[in-house]
């Protein structure tokens, strides 16, 4: 065999077990031989309960799992199983364990078995990385933080810690609680409570937002004129207008007040005068187009067997047509949602033409008025590679 070919072999061999050591290592015995193998390594048990059904668990086996800082603190400290709550062991070890929600993650004690933190859900890799404080430090278990919060008996420290806690846990209705560390004398003028302000509370619902607003130099200062954009843009994603419209001007108003009145529009089924502030919108300089587009997608989505069924072959028409907008102007390889749409609605809407008998409109076939003109998956501030 020629030595050129031999490495390609030995690549091919060697380069999808060292993706699959990138990631979490699952392992694939009995649970007995982990909680034995557990003992013998002196590591703790993670198990992450899930489902052949359950959409968030394979997102998180996709996208989360795989990653190397993710195997890297996992595989350290834990042997990790992997166990379909609706197979075989699986049913007997969910009920155990009290799960009634997937993905659920559950890490034990494999001396006594006993659950030590229990967490779960979709969420991000740093969120998922932070559980591991949970199982690591006891008075920053599940355990441990909803016992003692359920007493009553506790100080500012331990409420920020719990706050931690329920959001990296999937819990993001921790306003309450806030509203307690805030009684107890904390300002979010401190760095810490600015931080967990900033991370676990969400909305312009609460008495926050107006309080930055209201002192938007000071917290500016403190904290930096990013930061506290990025928090107000993020607050006011979902607001009414006129309350928008009432906070001083930050990088990132314009684009809420108009995506904003697009929504009301599309709320409103006003579609012609909502496509055309969408013409408006691709043009803007002054609006991050790729977020835009990100927007986009949800309203261009076409679904027969919702209500798309309802419009009219010419209505259906120019919604495709902004479809295959959002399709042309998506970068990321790892998002296929829009090219599916894509893909089914001129599917739908050919076989909307064939039953009406009506012609497709030619602009379906031009090269789109704006945004990128060729469709494929390279971004357009990629160049070609030279020819040799």
């Amino acid at each position: 065999m020629k030595k050129g070919l031999f490495i390609l072999l030995l690549i091919a061999i060697l380069l999808p077990a060292h993706a699959q050591e990138s990631g979490i290592r699952f392992f694939h015995g009995t649970w007995d031989e982990a909680m034995a193998l557990a003992k013998k390594e002196k590591k703790k048990v993670f198990i992450d309960f899930f489902t052949e059904w359950c959409g968030p668990c394979l997102n998180m086996a996709l996208t989360v799992f795989p990653l190397p800082e993710v195997g890297e603190v996992y595989n350290k400290n834990f042997i990790c199983l992997k166990i379909d709550a609706e197979k075989g062991e699986g049913r007997e070890l969910a009920k155990k364990y009290g799960i009634h929600s997937y993905p659920s993650y559950i890490f034990v004690n494999p001396k006594t078995e006993a659950l030590i933190h229990r967490s779960g859900g979709n969420k991000p890799a740093a969120d998922f990385i932070a559980d591991v404080q949970g199982a690591l430090n006891p008075k920053l278990s599940s355990i441990y933080l909803n016992e003692k919060y359920k007493s009553g008996k506790y100080d500012a420290r331990f409420l920020i810690d719990y706050i931690h806690n329920q959001k990296v846990s999937g819990n993001r209705n921790v306003q309450k609680d806030f509203d307690k560390l805030i009684a107890m004398g904390k300002k979010l003028t401190d760095p810490e409570i600015w931080e967990l302000y900033a991370d676990c509370i969400g909305g312009y619902n609460n008495p926050y937002v107006k309080e930055v607003a209201d002192h938007y130099d000071e917290f500016v200062r403190l904290f930096g004129k990013e930061a506290v954009d990025t928090k107000l843009t993020e607050a006011t994603a979902y607001a009414p207008i006129a309350f928008t419209e009432s906070l001083p001007e930050f990088e990132g108003k314009y684009y809420n007040l108009k995506t904003a009145e697009l929504t009301g529009l599309f709320r409103q089924n006003k579609y012609d005068e909502a496509w055309e502030m969408v013409d408006r919108l691709a043009r803007d300089p002054k609006i991050d187009q790729a977020k835009f587009v990100k927007l986009l997608s949800f309203y261009t989505r076409v679904n027969p067997d919702y209500n798309d069924n309802q419009l009219t072959f010419e209505q259906l028409a120019k919604k495709v047509k902004y479809t295959r907008y959002v399709a042309y102007n998506m970068y990321d390889r790892d998002e296929a949602i829009p090219h599916h749409y894509y893909a089914s609605a001129l599917e739908y809407l050919i076989k909307r033409a064939q039953e009406e008998g009506k012609q497709i409109p030619a602009d379906i076939y031009e090269t789109p008025a704006y945004g990128k003109e060729k469709y494929d998956m390279r971004h357009p501030s990629l160049k070609q590679k030279p020819k040799r």
